[in-house]
């Protein structure tokens, strides 16, 4: 059951005023309009770009908060939220809300627990667990089919083929998102260390090849090998990037753009030094610029060259990175405009200024549970304050 017990506060411009705790019985509101965009899976879309085309709020104070139990990033496409409860105490269900003012439309018991990851596509709501890929109908949650994996580890999705791709210890599997068709599976690449991306046809994973850490690439209609490039260390946080202008994969505390079609290393964009700096939690990019942020900071850097655009010397206290045409939105911890809180933030795109932030209270568990989402119109969440998943958009702030 969520606890309603949150702290909220969201102002424009840098010297915005902190919130505090408020006790208050719940007053959800609804979003002024049904967010419209779409960010289908982890990374918004198979290439793990983490930018979706659309605008930020232009406030972020606390519209309503669910009932379900969650902490796993959900999805959203076409005005629904689609989550999940797993976990030991609960009945493992998929849970499909309303975005605009979180009311629940369907819930499907799969009788699921432990890590699970969405995806929609295809007009399906894919939810992968332990050793088994559910397809949902996205309107009425009904079971679609089912299929058996070699477990799980990453779920992505690309939308023109209605593929698939479940990444796991041992590999990754395609299946057809129509039918739960297994269409190929891979074991070049193992113990994917994140999210593979999905770009022009191929596939683009880091993990283990004989033993090395590696870039590589294979064909997304059959699995066949394309190429490998070899790292000097597999990412800590930050899964690739694939974009038309290469591939963009941390490699030891060093961000560095791959030929797509050949795997060569073409340019390292920027180095993370042992001392200010620390290896990249999440890489996006969109528009000629890369963002990034570590437990540190984040930084804009140009895609070609590596110039510093802006710097942010702020705790990033989790992963997760949304580029929205606008704005930029992360979790950051303490920062000087919220002193010994933890939020979530907007800055602006182009300059790195504060825009809003949200802020919780300073309760050492009071955090995100996973990375923010964005769509037009709204952000949303997932964290311990509320036991669930929360909208922050452009509603007026609540009384504390």
């Amino acid at each position: 059951m969520n606890r309603r017990t949150f702290l909220s506060t969201a102002v424009v411009g840098a010297s915005a005023l902190s919130g505090c705790l408020s006790m208050l019985p719940s007053s959800d509101t609804p979003l002024p309009d049904a967010p419209t965009g779409a960010w289908t899976q982890y990374g918004a879309g198979g290439a793990n770009t983490h930018a979706p085309d659309v605008s930020a709020p232009p406030r972020g104070n606390l519209a309503w908060t669910s009932e379900a139990f969650t902490r796993w990033q959900p999805a959203v496409s076409d005005g629904t939220v689609y989550t999940t409860n797993f976990d030991p105490s609960h009945d493992g269900s998929a849970i499909a809300l309303d975005a605009r003012d979180g009311t629940e439309r369907w819930r499907t018991t799969l009788d699921a627990s432990g890590d699970n990851g969405t995806v929609v596509v295809d007009d399906r709501c894919v939810v992968a667990h332990d050793g088994e890929l559910v397809a949902l109908d996205s309107r009425t949650g009904e079971r679609l089919w089912t299929a058996p994996t070699n477990g799980f580890e990453h779920l992505v999705a690309d939308d023109a083929t209605g593929t698939v791709l479940v990444a796991s210890e041992v590999g990754i599997e395609a299946f057809g998102a129509a039918n739960g068709e297994r269409r190929w599976e891979t074991y070049t690449v193992t113990g994917l260390a994140r999210a593979p991306a999905v770009y022009d046809g191929r596939v683009f994973a880091v993990g283990d090849v004989d033993g090395a850490p590696s870039l590589v690439a294979v064909s997304l209609a059959d699995g066949s090998d394309r190429w490998r490039s070899q790292l000097t260390a597999a990412p800590e946080s930050a899964a690739p990037v694939a974009t038309r202008e290469g591939v963009f994969v941390s490699d030891d505390r060093t961000l560095v753009v791959h030929d797509r079609e050949t795997g060569d290393r073409l340019r390292e964009l920027r180095s993370f030094g042992e001392d200010d700096d620390v290896p990249p939690r999440t890489v996006a990019v969109d528009g000629g610029t890369v963002f990034v942020t570590g437990s540190d900071g984040a930084v804009a850097i140009d895609g070609d060259t590596g110039t510093e655009r802006w710097h942010r010397d702020t705790p990033v206290y989790k992963p997760g990175l949304c580029v929205g045409s606008e704005t930029v939105v992360f979790p950051v911890g303490n920062p000087e405009f919220a002193p010994g809180k933890k939020t979530i933030s907007a800055f602006d795109r182009e300059s790195g200024e504060l825009r809003w932030h949200y802020s919780f209270d300073p309760g050492f568990h009071n955090q995100v549970t996973s990375p923010p989402v964005l769509v037009d119109g709204a952000v949303f969440f997932t964290a311990t304050h509320i036991d669930g998943l929360g909208a922050l958009g452009d509603v007026p702030a609540r009384e504390s």
